[in-house]
């Protein structure tokens, strides 16, 4: 199985601020993606997208984004304006039906609540990956300790901590001990 990527949410915050911890997260971490709200300050995208990050916009389409996040009911919609080029996520929550019907609209990702509830004790990413060939992102934001229950339910990408958007210190404490223990697993 290959390792997760990481998939970092940036908050609303100082422009200066995101950028300090998008440059210290891309340096210590596999950063895959970035979701940002339609106020994402252009610079931050611009980063990203030369450090190789793929920029989604969250709930609508944003110039200059590589794709966007939309509820799961609203995958085919977004596929159809994006085109099929774009990357289309799904939030799908805990709801392994949302999350089934947006795989068959032609969401390039599923996002999941891993805290959410389960079905038979079973977690939603690990019945997702063991089930789905769509990639999946263990949504909720993932402390460095979550990892020991997180990893062997094998996600595609995960979430790291809020707190990772605080400082450049606090994005290097967060990206490197979350990297430290999936390159063990």
């Amino acid at each position: 199985m290959a390792k997760p990527r990481l998939f970092l949410v940036a908050p609303e915050a100082p422009a200066d601020r995101l950028i300090a911890c998008l440059e210290v997260a891309c340096a210590a971490g596999d950063v895959a993606s970035l979701l940002v709200g339609a106020a994402a300050p252009p610079e931050l995208v611009a980063l990203a997208q030369a450090r190789g990050v793929a920029v989604l916009a969250n709930g609508a389409p944003l110039a200059g984004a590589d794709g966007v996040q939309v509820d799961a009911g609203e995958v085919a919609d977004a596929r159809r304006k994006m085109g099929k080029d774009a990357i289309v996520g799904a939030m799908a929550g805990a709801s392994r039906h949302l999350a089934l019907e947006a795989a068959e609209a032609g969401a390039d990702y599923v996002a999941l609540s891993q805290t959410g509830p389960t079905l038979g004790g079973e977690p939603i990413v690990g019945w997702w990956s063991d089930l789905v060939e769509i990639p999946c992102v263990a949504f909720d934001p993932t402390e460095p300790a979550d990892l020991d229950i997180l990893l062997p339910q094998n996600p595609d990408f995960i979430r790291p901590s809020d707190a990772m958007w605080e400082s450049a210190e606090e994005a290097h404490r967060i990206i490197t001990a979350i990297m430290e223990r999936i390159s063990r697993s």
